[in-house]
């Protein structure tokens, strides 16, 4: 048999990705600080600001109607609708129908709060039950979240310039990339211009904390017996692909403020090379695509059967060989 020894590694969002700018608001959040330390690769990238048309909402019965608009580079302007079932996410939230709730709009946040209006302006109501910056909606658009359609532009949305891949070797993405001043980030901040008139380079840097979730196909022989791994030989397994995946993504893609370069890969001590794959590669299991200098990377996500789908861009690696790998796109809408 050619091939005894394969693995393919997924790459997901264990949070949605936030501005610089709002990062600022999660460093003593705890639920969010919790869902973040399970993250040790992130990316950082840009995106001309996207903005709630919070004047023009429209509210039909339970469905709200919030226009978005994004200024692209070419100097066009991107404009859709997203509709929300408020008492759906009530639901889900709370278990049980409110009598009424209401919504509290700005340009890029949403929240929504069990209560009429009367209530949230005299202060009786304690917090939202649901709420939704600009990313964290095309997130969990592009995740099919019950009570949110439409959007059919998404993916123009959901286009991002790949700036800096990055890893926590030891740790993880909350003490890296959020909690300390991360030296990629501070350096964007400094050396980048804005995207969009009127919006600052804080409110178009995002940040994007990724979770590695490696799967492994072994043929075995007659004589071969399954490998038991303990945890604490998976956790190392699953650091060494973390290493591999960072070099991979920097090799390929080239991104801008990534300063080494990692030229000899897929070939190093710290990664999976040498490690027994025949071919293993990286596929971003997300609605996104990321531009980067040496190329675009299209990730795919399928709401129905909630994993990555032939549609998804992938890096292939099989020896001393690697590759962009298109995915098929024939048939998307």
């Amino acid at each position: 048999m050619a091939i005894t020894n394969a693995m393919m590694s997924s790459l997901h969002l264990v949070f949605p990705p936030v501005s610089s700018f709002e990062a600022e608001w999660l460093k003593d959040d705890k639920a969010a600080e919790a869902w973040l330390r399970d993250s040790d690769f992130y990316m950082l990238a840009m995106r001309p600001e996207v903005r709630f048309e919070d004047s023009r909402l429209k509210q039909h019965g339970n469905l709200l109607v919030v226009p978005l608009t994004c200024h692209t580079l070419d100097g066009t302007v991107i404009r859709d609708e997203v509709v929300i079932d408020g008492m759906e996410l009530a639901v889900r939230a709370l278990g049980a129908e409110p009598q009424a709730y209401c919504v509290e709009a700005g340009p890029k946040i949403l929240k929504f709060w069990a209560g009429t209006e009367d209530d949230f302006t005299a202060g009786r109501l304690e917090a939202p039950f649901e709420w939704f910056t600009t990313e964290k909606l095309l997130y969990d658009a592009g995740r099919c979240l019950p009570g949110i359609s439409g959007l059919g532009r998404h993916r123009e949305f959901a286009r991002y310039e790949l700036l800096y891949v990055g890893i926590a070797k030891s740790g993880d993405t909350f003490d890296r990339l959020f909690k300390g001043a991360h030296h990629a980030r501070q350096r964007i901040l400094s050396s980048e211009y804005a995207r969009r008139d009127g919006s600052r380079v804080t409110d178009e840097l995002i940040l994007f904390p990724f979770r590695l979730d490696p799967l492994t196909f072994r043929i075995l022989g007659s004589e071969d017996v399954p490998t038991q791994l303990s945890d604490d030989d998976w956790h190392a397994y699953g650091k060494l692909v973390v290493a591999d995946a960072e070099k991979a993504f920097v090799h390929l893609l080239d991104p801008q403020y990534n300063i080494q370069k990692f030229k000899n890969y897929p070939k190093g001590n710290d990664g999976v090379y040498g490690r027994g794959h025949e071919r293993y590669g990286y596929v971003i299991a997300e609605n996104l695509t990321l531009d980067a200098p040496n190329g675009i990377m299209h990730g795919s996500w399928d709401c129905h059967t909630q994993r990555f789908d032939n549609e998804a861009d992938w890096i292939f690696v099989e020896g001393d060989n690697v590759e962009l790998r298109q995915g098929d796109r024939s048939t998307a809408s």
